[in-house]
């Protein structure tokens, strides 16, 4: 092997890495830019919308009624990231491909 290419990638891991943490596959796969823009968004959705606080929050007062409005906000924040999870998943594999 001459080194102009790196050692081939595990697509499957690349997308359950980036299934754990958005941005870790592709930080497996050498993208540092790209893993970090998916890390970084990721953290934001979740700091922005209070996702991880909002369902712990959920969870203490599982059977009592939420205010919509925290419902809202939580759901949406929710469907963000796991948009943002999700690409990050398929992008980690395809890349892990092309590698």
């Amino acid at each position: 092997m001459d080194g102009s290419r790196s050692a081939p990638k595990n697509p499957t891991l690349a997308g359950v890495l980036s299934g754990l943490v958005p941005g870790l596959g592709q930080f497996y796969c050498r993208q540092w830019g790209k893993g970090a823009g998916f890390l970084i968004g990721a953290l934001a959705i979740d700091g922005g919308f209070g996702v991880s606080s909002g369902m712990l929050d959920l969870l203490k007062s599982f059977g009592s009624p939420v205010p919509s409005e925290i419902m809202w906000k939580l759901l949406l924040g929710s469907a963000l990231f796991l948009g943002v999870a999700i690409w990050s998943i398929l992008d980690a594999v395809r890349a892990a491909k092309r590698v």
